[in-house]
């Protein structure tokens, strides 16, 4: 029996042939068609941050890396593409380190933008068995300028500030924007964001897991 020639493809359907087969393709699949083109892109990486070259930065980082992509945590769609703390929270450092978010220093015109400040201050705590505090300034003027802490909130000398937890968890310190704007103290899961230097660590030659 003699069959029939295939009918050739002319070049200006194939376009539409293709779109129509990855439709059917998703159809089935419980996910938007942009949802599906979209997923498990690489983010850019940000170059505010540069190369970590110091112990303090680099363990820092690695705060940040533990933080994960998980859907389904916010009917809004913008923040529940960001990573997530263990919380369900979005984890705005890893955001912005990873290079999921980049926002503009002003809404104005023509303001310069200003560089992150690479300084950490070692904060001794005074509970004996509580891990000590690494306070980056290059994720906080990140988002905000200086005169946003200092010398209202914080005396910028050594020994000028006695923090304590108690005042901070009354709103004062560290409390003016974190269990407000920024991540909460609990779960315990949050303490170690900033409680993050064992003690008796050297500060410079340590390893983590």
């Amino acid at each position: 029996m003699k069959t029939s020639p295939r009918k050739k493809i002319s070049s200006g359907a194939r376009p539409l042939f293709t779109l129509l087969f990855l439709l059917l393709l998703l159809g089935g699949c419980g996910e938007s068609f942009d949802q599906i083109i979209n997923a498990d892109l690489p983010p850019k990486k940000t170059d505010d941050f540069g190369q970590a070259d110091d112990y303090y930065e680099k363990f820092y980082k690695e705060m940040s890396n533990r933080a994960v992509l998980r859907k389904g945590t916010t009917e809004i769609r913008a923040l529940d593409s960001l990573p997530k703390d263990t919380a369900g929270n979005v984890n705005w450092t890893a955001a912005v380190v990873s290079g999921y978010i980049n926002p503009k220093g002003s809404l104005e015109a023509g303001v310069e933008e200003e560089p992150p400040l690479h300084l950490n201050i070692f904060i001794e705590a005074k509970v004996p068995l509580m891990a000590n505090v690494m306070f980056p300034h290059s994720i906080h003027t990140y988002w905000l300028s200086c005169n946003n802490c200092h010398p209202k909130i914080f005396i910028p000398e050594a020994g000028a500030n006695p923090i304590t937890m108690d005042e901070i968890f009354k709103g004062q310190w560290c409390g003016r924007c974190h269990g407000k704007v920024a991540f909460t103290f609990w779960p315990r899961e949050n303490c170690v964001r900033c409680h993050i230097i064992l003690k008796g660590q050297s500060l410079e030659k340590e390893r983590w897991k």
